[in-house]
């Protein structure tokens, strides 16, 4: 028999094996650490395409409250006449490289928004406030700085973005418009345009004949009072050709004319020869000179 001094270190060796026994935790099986860096990365991936797939389906914020309008937009990038039918039965054509937008939600209650980038004929039909025998709701364009205000009419405007001017043509009805940078208004009859110029910001009032102002929604190419470097402009964006051309050469030069189903050199020979210009082949160059 053991003495009860050996018994005691029995029991202290056993106690001592015991505590060690549950300090052992099987050690996990763990990943490489460049499988491990592969798992973060495409953690990291799904988190990111998360957050801009939420930035991009989400409504934008317009200041502090409520969301930005979401618009329609109506673009005519081809070669052709696009014409288009407002929520309020107004119609409008497009020419090429132009662009319509407006809100759906708010257009036709209190007013009819349009803004315009390009050329854009109207014919606008009337239309009265909900609730209202009497009271219309007016139609308006705008084309950056300047609004043009009607009620029922017809009418033209081209305000192509690259170029210096922007013309409204009246057909019938009436039009008032206004440059919100200078806070001028002028109102406008039949049979007359208003030539804006961005650079200036100021206007005239010329004559115009109103049966040569919707030509273009025939398939016409129509130069009314244009300058005639934003025509040759015109006639490379119509035709896809490239024409060089010194600005000395058609500076303070404008022209009047209108074509259908006509080839560039036919057009160009016309536009130019008024001014006593003409062009030139210098190998693959379409160059414009003097006579």
């Amino acid at each position: 028999m053991l003495s009860p001094e050996q018994l005691d270190a029995v029991k202290i060796r056993m106690h001592q094996q015991l505590m060690n026994e549950r300090s052992i935790v099987p050690e996990r099986h763990k990943l490489p650490v460049r499988r491990r860096l592969l798992v973060a990365a495409s953690w990291l991936v799904l988190a990111v395409s998360a957050i801009i797939l939420w930035y991009v389906i989400r409504p934008a914020a317009s200041g502090s409250h409520g969301t930005t309008p979401l618009l329609t937009v109506i673009e005519n990038n081809h070669a052709g006449i696009r014409r288009i039918t407002l929520p309020d039965g107004s119609q409008v054509w497009l020419n090429m490289y132009s662009r319509l937008e407006f809100d759906p939600k708010q257009f036709n209650r209190t007013k009819r928004l349009v803004k315009l980038s390009g050329e854009g004929f109207f014919e606008v039909v009337p239309s009265l406030e909900p609730g209202s025998t009497h009271k219309k709701i007016p139609f308006i364009v705008e084309t950056g700085s300047l609004r043009t205000r009607v009620l029922g009419t017809a009418f033209n405007i081209e305000a192509y973005e690259q170029e210096s001017e922007v013309k409204v043509a009246l057909v019938h009805g009436k039009v008032a418009l206004d440059d919100t940078a200078t806070d001028q208004t002028t109102e406008l009859s039949p049979d007359h345009m208003v030539r804006y110029s961005k650079q200036t910001q100021s206007w005239e009032v010329l004559p115009v004949a109103a049966a040569n102002v919707s030509l273009w929604t025939q398939g016409y190419l129509v130069f009314n009072e244009v300058p005639l470097q934003e025509a040759i402009e015109r006639v490379e964006n119509r035709y896809q050709v490239h024409i060089d051309c010194d600005p000395a050469l058609v500076q303070h030069k404008r022209i009047t004319a209108s074509f259908r189903n006509s080839t560039w050199p036919q057009v160009l020979t016309n536009i130019l020869f008024v001014h006593d210009l003409r062009y030139k082949r210098v190998g693959e160059k379409i160059v414009i000179v003097k006579k």
